[in-house]
């Protein structure tokens, strides 16, 4: 399930993104955030297993590892597990 997604349209050959995140206002800590992937273009996605919770309401950075040929990349924030969050500097790196 996912409460949001951000899909970034930008095609390339990447290996890594990473982004800041914080918890919105007071709204409750820990919402869950994964990121998915695609090898072609955004015809199919894949979900990366690995899921990072933000605990807090200072920008802290995430990064996540992609595997070799990824061409584009979604940020998913999943339902259920909490309100706003603010999602920053958003990078891809070969």
């Amino acid at each position: 399930y996912s409460g949001a997604r951000a899909e970034i349209q930008q095609d390339g050959e990447y290996n890594v993104v990473e982004f800041d995140a914080a918890i919105y206002g007071s709204d409750a800590l820990g919402m869950q955030i994964k990121v998915e992937y695609s090898l072609d273009s955004g015809t199919t996605w894949v979900s990366d297993d690995e899921l990072v919770t933000v605990s807090s309401r200072e920008l802290e950075t995430f990064r996540f590892t992609l595997p070799e040929g990824t061409k584009r990349v979604a940020i998913v924030v999943l339902e259920g597990t909490g309100n706003r969050v603010n999602i920053d500097n958003i990078k891809l790196m070969k």
